[in-house]
């Protein structure tokens, strides 16, 4: 029963983790374009510099991306992990 959930949690949480990548690509490539990895940095942290995009974001169709996106997936595969490794069976 647990070994399961530990597998849904990291089922879920991988799916969370291409989710905030995709969302974070699409966010930055259409402000920066193809120097859309000068935001690295905004994919797990809001920096100063990452505020200016949420900003530009009023203007744009894809909302602003936020970093608690990163951390909500990998705290769901940190979950999934403890689960499994603390199941009997």
């Amino acid at each position: 029963m647990i070994r399961r959930l530990g597998n849904g949690f990291l089922a879920l949480g991988a799916a969370a983790f291409v989710a905030a990548t995709a969302w974070w690509y699409a966010f930055y490539h259409e402000i920066l374009g193809d120097q859309f990895q000068l935001a690295r940095e905004c994919f797990y942290w809001e920096t100063p510099s990452c505020g200016v995009g949420r900003v530009v974001a009023i203007f744009m169709e894809v909302p602003a991306y936020d970093p608690m996106a990163l951390w909500i997936a990998g705290g769901l595969l940190a979950l999934g992990t403890l689960l499994r490794a603390f199941s009997h069976g």
